[in-house]
């Protein structure tokens, strides 16, 4: 057979043939009626006939390539099966990029290099429309229902960004390769900008009620994404709902924030429980419901799942913000972002939170990780960059509002006054002139209660540390250290009510009622619900270490900036405090402690972190009321130090704190007493029961650090310095408050024994109504915490008398103090061992911390070690001058006591040789009382009735007195007692001459005694009795 002829062979196409075909392809259109029409394909029969009238071939050629693009997206009616416009796009472009493949293997160089140049053409079209369709989807027809462009363009956001580990499978199929790249980062700022706005509303949506269980990671991946390209993160910062200028009825402007601002959907991602806008899953029920009941193994795993989602979602958003203040174009819309978000929602630091109208714990404690992490490079090197904090930032910046914060230790007035003299130097210094002095309208009136800070006129530029620095400063007090206060309150509701089910469980079990029931039922039910939000915080914030860490680093940095404001870690104090020290915002400091406090607790939370600049710190301060004010925030570092102890801490570090601390060697006990005393006033309504608590931080402390020898001597200096000083006043204090707690609490040790002799009366007691008996168990379980609370408070400080009172024993016998003393003693060893001692007989004594042998071995110990060192035989006379308690047989009775219940021999050898001198003081005082018979009123004390030795005159009053009877009286009041004005012992006014004329009464009446006593013994019956 013959082989074919040329002419017989497949005719070989023209260029514009293949290009035809190819640019058809990608389009999928037809210019010719179709052989076998497809749905896919569409006939442009129109634009076929246009070409034709202009008579041009009827090919799909690169210069009418737009005109079909155009065409092919404006059919008026779609067939039912095209995709929407956005769809049909991107799928265009997944099929030029194959045709671009396939022409790589044509050998003819020319027409491989026109099919490139067309297809390429066509692809920037199609990515041009695309961005068009993106941001205005009407611009071409679609069929009725079809999505978004913006929901299509994110579900291929979403399936890119897609991971293995995602809770959910990824929402569709992903977009065409390099599609994404080259829509977003080929165009300019105003062709992309249309299109970024509903995208990320969408976005936003996305992650909107998403709690750390559901699928954040891949929405927060994309944002990642979106803004490193910085036309899309320009779009981002300019969008309406960067910061939201819509209202939300009954919705306050800082939960907006929250609920409207892109970030801040991505914020409220959180495991606590936002009750107003509930996130789902609820990790509360899913991790934790019935925790009683689970391993603790599968408490550990929830805890550790928990707190690795919520790492993942600081290190994403932390990325998004340090990439958007990286670029000079979206910086001050990011600082912008989050000072808005601080202001708005300032009132998040008061006790009670509206949860409509500021955001939630969950989006703040979010914040507070992520500014931690941005602020990360300057808490690495704080000596070196802790210069570029300016304390005028607080005064003189645009952005955050610090007007209404309390200053640590200034007035209003005293604020306004140094912003005042920062504006006149400034404009002193500013060469053009043009800085002028404004008065600010938004200073606090000086009538308000609370210090406030205002602005200043001066303006600077700042540096992002500085901005940084205190921004991060008020979202963690708004945020981590708010959350922390919120973990406390929890518990301590978790505590009361599942007391309160404890004891309703117990009344049950002695005869239930339906009414008991329910009570039973919805307690429970409070129980679960507290349980679960306790341990969500649990999980966020306590599990953390690394955020923790992060937190006292920089809350490190914030004591060392503190301190170079008043020169540095050295002591003393400047005697001035600086003003710019004084105007720092109290928060600043009180959130350290806070949290100092808090770290203390957990186990392990301090390991490795180096505490001694916060010592440093607290030493200073600690004890200086002219630096810092508040008596509760320097009662704070007690607490701190209390936390450190070792025995306590479980850290064999602290004890290298106190023990080789030099500064904590040389002021320790000093500011401890001083704080003790401080304490009693602190101008707070709860002052007096607040004081007990905080001296039950100072007396563990000083029992501490009585036991490390460096610091028992400098306590023993102190005393001997400031005997008539601050240490008088100490003890003073330390024995009001030991009369008060022991009596307190052996009342109500009474009073509880009547409520168990009640329960103990079945029949009367099941004769009583339900709620009076759930009145009355409530009541005794009050009790019950009280005693327990007063009773080891009262130990403490007799333990305290009992150690101090064997080196230290000269205080105790100043004339102003010693009758206090034995009146004290008398009244303890009245309660312990006399009549009434057998009514104090408890079922489980310990679990009161009641320990009555103990303390009356203490006492009797305090009795002798006064004793000791009673150099001028003033203790007995003043034991037995006691008319309220003091009885000679209530000593031989408290030493047989002490005898059955092993007393120390020697102790109550010296304790009995005492109660001997007290006996023959008192037979001597009643010869006195006789050798003076009738005493005139004016040399009798007008409060004691007592004759006076000493006797001053009151500069207000007029009042003449006994000087250790006012003397006494100031130690715990510094007022004159008989009209209120003020009063210190440097204004007593001695009454030199009534002093005289007592002296010369005593001794006329003296004399007299003598004179009769005389004449008595020449009498010879008088001589014979006298003898025998």
């Amino acid at each position: 057979m013959a082989s074919p002829s040329p002419a017989s062979a497949r005719p070989q196409r023209s260029p514009e043939e293949v290009e035809d075909i190819i640019l058809r392809k990608i389009l999928l259109v037809s210019l010719a009626p179709p052989a076998n029409p497809s749905p896919a394909v569409a006939y442009l029969e129109l634009t076929a006939a246009e070409l034709l009238s202009e008579s041009r071939p009827l090919l799909a050629l690169r210069d009418a390539a737009e005109r079909l693009l155009i065409d092919r997206l404006s059919l008026p009616d779609p067939p039912a099966a095209s995709p929407p416009p956005f769809t049909f796009l991107a799928a265009a472009f997944g099929r030029a990029a194959d045709e671009a493949r396939k022409i790589s293997t044509i050998r003819d160089a020319g027409l491989r290099a026109r099919l490139a140049d067309s297809i390429a053409h066509l692809r920037g079209l199609i990515l041009s429309y695309a961005r068009i369709v993106a941001g205005n989807p009407d611009t071409f027809p679609s069929t009725p229902g079809a999505p978004h462009p913006a929901a299509e363009l994110l579900v291929f956001l979403l399936s890119e960004a897609a991971d293995p580990l995602d809770p959910t499978p990824a929402p569709g199929a992903p977009p065409p390769p390099g599609f994404i790249d080259e829509f977003f980062g080929g165009a300019d700022y105003e062709s992309i900008e249309p299109a970024m706005g509903e995208l990320y509303e969408r976005l936003r949506q996305s992650v909107e009620k998403v709690s750390a269980l559901g699928d954040f990671q891949r929405p927060l991946r994309v944002l990642r994404r979106l803004v490193g390209m910085p036309n899309c993160a320009k779009a981002l910062v300019n969008h309406p709902k960067w910061i939201p200028k819509n209202q939300i009825m009954l919705i306050g402007e800082g939960r907006v924030m929250e609920l409207s601002s892109v970030l801040g959907a991505f914020f409220h991602v959180s495991a606590i429980r936002d009750r107003e806008f509930a996130s789902k899953p609820d990790v509360g029920q899913q991790c934790f419901s019935e925790a009683s009941s689970r391993r603790p193994a599968d408490l550990l795993s929830s805890f550790t799942t928990i707190k690795s989602v919520m790492n993942g979602l600081y290190d994403g958003l932390k990325d998004v913000l340090l990439i958007l203040l990286k670029n000079l174009d979206t910086r001050e819309k990011v600082l912008e972002y989050i000072a808005e978000v601080i202001n708005k929602n300032a009132s998040r630091s008061g006790m009670q939170v509206d949860p409509l109208k500021c955001a939630s714990s969950g989006m703040f404690v979010n914040l507070s990780a992520v500014m931690l992490r941005l602020c990360e490079p300057f808490l690495d090197n704080m000596e070196s960059k802790k210069d570029k904090i300016d304390v005028n930032y607080l005064f003189c910046n645009n952005r955050i509002d610090f007007k209404d914060l309390t200053a640590i230790n200034a007035s209003s007035d005293e604020v306004s006054s140094w912003i005042e003299s920062i504006n006149n130097e400034h404009d002193q210094n500013s060469a053009s002139g043009e800085a002028r002095l404004i008065e600010s309208q938004e200073a606090t009136s000086s009538g308000k209660n609370s210090t406030s800070l205002v602005r200043c006129a001066k303006k600077e530029n700042f540096s992002f540390i500085c901005e940084c620095f205190f921004m991060t400063a008020r979202v963690l007090n708004l945020g981590l250290m708010k959350a922390i206060s919120d973990f406390k309150h929890i518990s301590q509701q978790l505590a009361r009510f599942e007391d309160d089910l404890e004891s309703n469980r117990a009344m049950r079990d002695r005869g239930g009622s339906p009414q008991l029931e329910q009570d039973i039922n919805r307690l429970e039910k409070i129980v679960e619900i507290l349980t679960q939000d306790k341990f969500c915080y649990e999980a966020q914030i306590l599990r953390d270490g690394a955020f923790l860490q992060r937190a006292l680093s920089f809350y490190r940095l914030m004591i060392l900036w503190s301190v170079d404001l008043v020169g540095g870690f050295k002591m003393p104090l400047p005697s001035q405090c600086p003003k710019k020290f004084s105007c720092i915002p109290e928060h600043f400091l009180d959130d350290a402690m806070d949290l100092l406090v808090l770290t203390s607790r957990i186990p392990k939370a301090l390991e490795s972190f180096v505490l001694d600049d916060f010592l440093s710190f607290i030493i200073m301060f600690m004890g200086s009321t002219s630096y810092i004010k508040n008596p509760y925030l320097r009662a704070k570092m007690v607490e701190v130090l209390n936390c450190w102890m070792p025995q306590r801490s479980g850290l064999s570090s602290t004890a290298s704190l106190f023990e080789g601390h030099q500064l904590c060697l040389d002021y320790l006990v000093r500011n401890l007493l001083k704080l003790y005393v401080d304490i009693e006033f602190t101008g707070s309504h709860t002052q007096f029961f607040d004081k007990f608590n905080i001296r039950h931080n100072i007396a563990e402390l000083l029992e501490y650090l009585w036991d490390v020898p460096s610091h028992r001597n400098a306590w023993r200096q102190i005393a001997k310095e400031e005997e008539k000083g601050v240490y008088l006043n100490f003890l003073n204090f330390l024995i009001n408050d030991s009369i008060y707690l022991l009596d307190e609490s052996l009342n109500k040790i009474l009073e509880l024994k009547e409520i168990e002799a009640e329960m103990a009366n079945t029949v009367e007691w099941e004769r009583r109504l339900p709620q009076e008996r759930e009145e009355r168990l409530r009541v005794f379980h009050q009790w019950e915490n009280i005693v327990r609370f007063d009773m080891k408070l009262a130990n403490e400080d007799v333990g305290m008398l009992a150690f101090t009172s064997e080196q230290i024993p000269a205080p105790f016998l100043l004339p102003e103090m010693v009758e206090r003393v034995a009146s004290m003693l008398n009244y303890f060893l009245l309660q312990l061992a006399g009549p009434q001692r057998k009514s104090l007989t408890v079922k489980e004594p310990e679990k009161y911390e009641f320990k009555p042998k103990q303390l009356l071995k203490q006492i009797a110990t305090i009795y002798v070690h006064i004793s000791r060192g009673d150099k001028e035989a003033v203790f007995p006379a003043a034991i037995s001058k006691d008319g309220r308690a003091y009885n000679d047989q209530l000593f031989a009775s408290a030493a047989n006591i002490l005898w059955r219940i092993g007393g120390d021999p020697q102790i109550i050898k010296e304790f009995m040789q005492l109660a001997g001198k007290a006996k023959a003081a008192a037979s001597e005082a009643m010869d006195a009382e006789a050798i003076l018979g009738d005493i005139p009123d004016e040399f009798l004390d007008p409060i004691q009735y007592t004759l006076m030795k000493d006797p001053v005159i009151l500069p207000s009053s007029k009042v003449t007195i006994d000087r250790p009877v006012i003397i006494r009286h100031l130690l715990s009041d510094s007022t004159d007692p008989f009209n209120r004005s003020h009063l210190t012992q440097d204004m007593l006014i001695p009454n030199t001459e009534l002093k005289l004329q007592i002296e010369e009464f005593v001794r006329s009446q003296q004399s007299r005694k003598r004179t009769a006593a005389e004449s008595e013994i020449g009498e010879p019956d008088g001589t014979a009795d006298m003898v025998e």
